[in-house]
């Protein structure tokens, strides 16, 4: 091995593609010091049909090359069927086309093979490159559960064969890497030694994607506009309808006008939002649209309050959602609507504001809270830095030595 590491590095979602789990992956890459990455995915517009061009030349200036594999026509026109029902997830379709792409690659000299999901069906083209080349490292990395998901249903036989695919992915990884300590145990509990092998990475945030801005005076307390955000879609178990519900009970001071902008992808919900504005005088909820991240995260910066809705069916929530970390760099309030675990332990470590998801009482009294604040929309730093890149990308970078180094020593 040469000094600096190449790195291949395969995952289905990467900028322009316009998803969470790309901007999580283009963040963490651009972070990584000291290291030659390439990354192989799949064309622009067949993940998602909203591209965020800012974002696709962000995550382009990595130390390496964007590889990008066009399936055939009758695979891309299947891949795009929203409700096939395949497991780990309808990309496995395009999995063959990838891992002929990256055969080609690898003819040339790489030190670690890094699969990252979501989707998961990359880490599947990991799993027959390792068997191929049983010399080469790996380290599979999962930003969500694969089998066990509370927001996917089961199906007879895909889903069967997908918990054998997992296992074997868990079994042959060299290293497993995950955002938070509960998604460890949820995906290694009772896979054999997989939690030896397995270490917590989080999400991060990248501070040169934000802009300069002087920090917010405190204000008169005369008639103040109120301005909360939420970024982000609402699908499977995560709804709006208790943020409705609570934003309907809130009592608002005889001073303050409250706005709640929402952005992100359209829920039928949003329809309702003019007959609800239309009985209000105090407050108003506005769907902003689908808008790219950078702007986004403008728009973080300007906001008086930042709030997530983290949703799921167990009474412990292990997801890390990234949205939360891109508020902890912009540095704003955040209001925190979740069940015991992730979010809500690190949201009280930053001393901002949590909320009962299964309580409109408890959402109404956070939200009084926020109102009642005189310093509105004040910067925040504390355990915030723990999720900047320019900790989390060594960090990274210290594990990419550690499973090369482990690998030969125990193979010399």
């Amino acid at each position: 091995m040469t000094q600096i590491p190449r790195i291949l590095v395969i995952g289905y979602c990467y900028p322009p593609t316009a998803s969470p789990e790309a901007f999580v992956s283009a963040k963490l890459l651009r972070n990584i010091p000291d290291c030659e990455i390439d990354v192989l995915t799949l064309e622009d517009g067949l993940v998602s049909d909203f591209r965020d061009a800012e974002m696709g030349e962000y995550g382009s200036k990595i130390n390496g090359n964007v590889i990008k594999v066009s399936p055939p026509r009758l695979i891309k026109w299947l891949c795009r069927l929203p409700r096939l029902p395949l497991r780990p997830d309808r990309w496995l379709l395009a999995n063959h086309s990838v891992r002929k792409r990256a055969v080609e690659l690898l003819a040339d000299r790489y030190d670690l093979l890094v699969t990252r999901s979501q989707y998961h069906s990359a880490h599947l083209v990991g799993l027959k490159l390792k068997a191929m080349r049983p010399d080469l490292p790996w380290i599979a990395c999962f930003s969500d559960p694969w089998s066990k998901a509370d927001h996917q249903t089961d199906v007879p036989l895909f889903s069967y064969l997908s918990r054998n695919l997992e296992q074997r992915v868990l079994k042959n990884a060299d290293h497993l890497v995950f955002p938070t300590k509960g998604l460890l145990r949820h995906m290694t509990e009772d896979k054999d030694n997989a939690a030896l092998k397995s270490s917590v990475i989080p999400h991060c945030f990248d501070p040169s994607l934000y802009q300069e801005r002087p920090h917010r005076q405190t204000l008169s307390r005369s008639k103040l506009q109120y301005t909360w955000r939420i970024f982000g879609s609402f699908y499977g178990n995560r709804q709006p309808d208790i943020l409705l519900q609570s934003l309907r009970k809130i009592r608002i001071p005889n001073n303050i006008f409250l706005t709640i902008e929402i952005f992100g992808s359209y829920h039928d919900t949003y329809g309702r939002f003019k007959a609800f504005n239309n009985t209000q005088k105090d407050r108003r909820i506005v769907y902003g649209g689908q808008i790219s991240h950078k702007s986004a995260l403008s728009l973080m910066q300007d906001s008086d309050l930042l709030i997530v809705i983290d949703s799921t069916d167990n009474q412990e929530s292990f997801y890390l959602p990234s949205k939360i970390v891109d508020y902890f760099g912009s540095g704003k309030p955040v209001l925190s609507i979740c069940r015991p675990g992730t979010v809500k332990q690190i949201t009280q470590e930053r001393g901002d504001l949590v909320a009962d998801i299964d309580s409109a009482d408890s959402i109404c009294n956070s939200m009084e809270i926020a109102l009642s604040r005189t310093h509105k929309g004040e910067r925040k730093i504390n355990s915030t830095l723990n999720f900047a890149g320019t900790i989390v990308g060594p960090k990274f970078r210290s594990l990419i030595q550690k499973t090369i180094d482990d690998y030969h020593n125990e193979y010399r």
